[in-house]
């Protein structure tokens, strides 16, 4: 979170900054670039999300009951990447978080082994989405979208108990719709606001919330900071799998 705030920091500076060292005829220049001028984008950003992750399946539980990464397995994240690739109206996300923790101790089944005593384990979460958009209406740097999207989550964890080790893996893949809001307040500033999901009744829910502020140094290069929360929860018989992830991050984007 430090980190994420010195970075803030700097860009409201250098937002600050260029806007008074820009001409006029370069604001005006800048002003008329749509948002997508150009086919191809890459975009790397650094996410600091809160993680509440939980598990249950006929193999993976604790005491008969749901397994939280957090609390039982004491899950603590390192960093974790996102990156973010563009062509055209596609456009392909992905986020991985790294973490590893030790329980205090008690019995577990863990991938269908009986593990006992302190357990230390370590994590791996994949979220993909795959997106097409399509624009409703554009006007000026600002304008409205709409979208479909997959959306796959994947686990991997490993544990190892007093006198034996296993390991479990959990993915499920889910579509969702959405709309997209973009305005361009100020000639090197846009912000926007994206939301996609779908309800799957007593099967769970998926949601991705995002909003955030860009500023663009030059037409094909831009900074941004925002926040994000996905939200996925769901039931297939009598295995449950659910992460939310929520915080901010910072980003850098190339169009080419």
């Amino acid at each position: 979170m430090k980190k994420f705030l010195i970075a803030a920091m700097i860009f409201s500076e250098m937002t600050s900054v260029a806007a008074q060292e820009l001409p006029p005829e370069v604001d005006e220049g800048i002003s008329r670039v749509k948002q997508k001028t150009f086919d191809f984008s890459i975009e790397t950003r650094f996410f600091a999300p809160n993680l509440n992750a939980q598990l249950k399946s006929a193999d993976f539980h604790w005491s008969g009951g749901r397994v939280d990464l957090r609390d039982d397995l004491n899950f603590t994240r390192g960093e974790t990447p996102e990156i973010l690739l563009r062509y055209k109206n596609f456009s392909l996300d992905w986020i991985h978080l790294h973490g590893a923790g030790k329980s205090s101790g008690g019995a577990m089944n863990f991938g269908g082994q009986n593990l006992s005593g302190k357990l230390d384990s370590r994590s791996d979460i994949h979220f993909v989405k795959l997106k097409l958009d399509r624009e409703i209406i554009s006007l000026m740097g600002s304008g409205l979208e709409w979208n479909i999207a997959l959306n796959a989550v994947g686990w991997h964890g490993f544990a190892r108990g007093e006198n034996s080790s296993a390991t479990k893996n959990y993915f499920a893949v889910v579509p969702s719709v959405g709309l997209k809001l973009y305005m361009r307040i100020r000639p090197r500033l846009d912000i926007y606001a994206q939301f996609s999901g779908l309800p799957f009744g007593r099967h769970g829910h998926f949601a991705d919330f995002e909003s955030g502020i860009k500023y663009f140094p030059r037409k094909n290069f831009s900074i941004g900071v925002g926040w994000r929360r996905i939200d996925f929860k769901l039931r297939r018989g009598g295995d449950m799998g659910k992460f939310v992830l929520n915080g901010p991050f910072i980003g850098l984007r190339y169009d080419f």
